[in-house]
């Protein structure tokens, strides 16, 4: 028997007498079955933590094996159960905690899951996708010639640095443009562990976090920016496992906010008029998760966008900021089940075409790449099931950015 150390488990149990949130949950949703919802999974943890009278006296007792780790983790830990409980129970920090208290008391994650972990930790990757060290800057540092020491450190993430490198040189381009002050990590710079910490693996964090505390300390920084929502929570975890934490941390649309209200970046070029109209995404991480934690970032995103020339007024989903639908790339969904993670994307840019949008923005890396396969997809599925040819955009508020500059 399972036996799982989380606190007040037993209030999470009224969740049982609601489910409320099963039409708001993405997995749940595009799966059709309870199980793949909130309820259901507080369903099965009880299973496995709560024995009755008859469960006693047929010594009955359930024993969870992959599949139930499968299901527990089929989730992209978006927090929009959390939005809506009726209760008030504080669902994002459950959902990652019981993943923690599961695989510290022996319960594997799903293998997608561990491979990640194992490649952060391969010397000749220190990064989730098994790509090597040594590429981390090869896609800026014949062209950029960038401070050992300065104020900034732009910390820019494994996603951004081995699949989203049209990203990285608009975000390194829109800086230099403002004259910030920025240098970055280049191969020093490791997984930032938000992975870790989303799959419940939390052994070893603490490594990545001295080695990269260490680091933004030899550049003399003060402020980490970061374009990726996941990193900007991660890198806040560290002041919980280092002894000094003294840096402000940033994501990259608050300092480009703060650079265009300062008239310090001058946005010249029209936004094109077949890319209307554009629709703005909320990265879970961004914006339902970090107002979660205290501090949510809905505005800045959006009035960067408005500030640039002929794109008027961003569109927005049917369900957007606090309430908006995770784009399914969350959570490591991708490593649990990459067709669940594809069907919740689809939606999104079903969402999307049904409002008539043209363009979706975000920003987050993550959201990013996520999206753009959608659309992919969704091209294909349409041409099979009708001929017609289907085309949406996808940017990163950097990229519109950089295009206006």
């Amino acid at each position: 028997m399972v036996k799982l150390d989380i606190p007040n488990l037993d209030d999470v149990f009224v969740c049982l007498q609601c489910g409320y949130c099963k039409s708001y949950c993405p997995t749940g949703s595009v799966m059709g079955w309870e199980s793949f919802a909130p309820r259901g999974k507080v369903y099965w943890l009880k299973k496995i933590t709560t024995y009755g009278l008859w469960d006693k006296l047929f010594r009955r007792k359930f024993e969870p094996d992959d599949e139930w780790m499968k299901t527990l983790f089929t989730c992209t830990l978006c927090g929009r159960c959390e939005a809506v409980c009726h209760t008030d129970i504080e669902f994002h920090e459950f959902w990652e905690e019981t993943r923690r208290h599961l695989v510290e008391q022996g319960l594997k994650p799903p293998g997608g899951s561990i491979d990640m972990f194992n490649s952060i930790f391969n010397e000749k990757f220190r990064n989730p996708f098994q790509e090597p060290v040594e590429k981390r800057d090869e896609w800026y540092k014949d062209d950029y010639d960038l401070p050992k020491e300065a104020d900034v450190v732009y910390f820019i993430g494994c996603m951004t640095s081995y699949h989203e490198y049209k990203l990285l040189l608009n975000v390194l381009k829109v800086f230099s443009k403002a004259g910030l002050n920025f240098t970055t990590m280049a191969c020093d710079e490791r997984c930032c562990g938000a992975i870790n910490l989303m799959t419940g693996q939390f052994a070893r964090f603490d490594e990545l976090a001295h080695h990269n505390v260490g680091e933004f300390r030899k550049r003399k920084a003060s402020k980490i920016v970061t374009g990726c929502p996941g990193c900007y929570r991660g890198i806040k975890r560290y002041a919980e496992y280092v002894d000094r934490f003294d840096f402000e941390i940033l994501h990259t649309t608050e300092i480009l906010a703060d650079l265009i209200h300062k008239d310090k970046l001058e946005l010249k070029k029209d936004f094109k008029e077949k890319n209307k109209p554009l629709v703005y995404h909320d990265p879970c991480e961004l914006g339902r998760i970090s107002e979660f934690e205290g501090h949510a970032i809905y505005e800045e995103p959006r009035f960067i966008l408005e500030s640039v020339p002929n794109l008027g007024q961003v569109q927005e989903f049917p369900s957007s900021k606090r309430h908006s639908v995770c784009c399914g790339g969350g959570g490591g969904l991708k490593a649990v089940d990459y067709d669940v993670s594809a069907k919740i994307t689809l939606t999104k840019i079903d969402d999307a075409i049904d409002i008539g949008a043209s363009s979706i923005a975000s920003a987050c890396p993550n959201c990013l790449g996520q999206i753009t396969v959608g659309t992919k997809m969704k091209k294909e599925e349409i041409a099979e099931k009708t001929g017609e040819k289907f085309k949406m955009n996808v940017f990163d508020v950097f990229d519109v950015v950089a295009k206006a500059i």
